[in-house]
């Protein structure tokens, strides 16, 4: 039997061997594509974030908070004001 498919293989002009290989992962490639999109297990649930929260996290993991009560207050007053400025 291990005799036959070296005889086969070795019959097999040589550029088959990549196409067949390129085409077998190609055709997993094409499964798991479309068990993620199709199967509710190995969908992501998780939403996109919006640009804004991205921003805040960066922000909140580069700066510092702060310590002083009077600058926090003067920081919530100018978010307060950017607020009602943007609506």
């Amino acid at each position: 039997m291990k005799s036959n498919f070296i005889a086969y293989a070795s019959e097999l002009p040589g550029i088959l061997i990549p196409v067949i290989l390129v085409a077998v992962f190609g055709i997993v490639v094409l499964v798991v594509i479309l068990v993620k999109k199709h199967v509710k297990a190995f969908k992501d649930e998780e939403e996109p974030k919006s640009e804004k929260e991205i921003a805040a996290e960066n922000l909140d993991r580069l700066l510092q908070p702060i310590e002083d009560p009077e600058q926090s207050s003067q920081f919530e007053e100018y978010d307060k004001k950017q607020n009602d400025e943007e609506k």
